[in-house]
C-alpha cells in the first residue's frame, strides 16, 4: 500500500511537470510564430526599400557599389549578374 502512495505521489508531480513544460512550449510555440512573422514584414520592408533605392539610382543615373548589388541579388530581388560585365 505504501509503494501505491509512493507511485501516485511521484504520478502526480511528474503530470505536474508535464503540465508546466506543455505550458511552457504553448508560449514557445506563439513566440516563434510572432518572430516568424515579424521577419516575415521586415523582408517584406526590405524588399520595398531595394526597389525604392534601385528606382532612384537608375532614375539619377548612380550606380550602387557592388556589396549592395550583391546583397540585392542574393535576396533574389535583382537578376543574377549579367556575363557581359554591364551592372544594373
Amino acid at each position: 500500500m505504501t509503494e501505491l502512495r509512493s507511485q501516485s505521489s511521484e504520478l502526480e508531480r511528474l503530470h505536474a511537470i508535464y503540465e508546466e513544460l506543455e505550458a511552457r512550449n504553448g508560449l514557445l510555440h506563439n513566440e516563434v510564430l510572432r518572430l516568424k512573422r515579424a521577419q516575415r514584414t521586415n523582408v517584406q520592408d526590405l524588399a520595398r526599400v531595394a526597389a525604392v533605392l534601385l528606382q532612384i539610382s537608375r532614375a539619377k543615373g548612380i550606380a550602387l557599389d557592388s556589396v549592395t548589388l550583391d546583397i540585392l541579388r542574393r535576396r533574389g530581388w535583382l537578376p543574377a549578374r549579367p556575363r557581359t560585365g554591364a551592372r544594373p
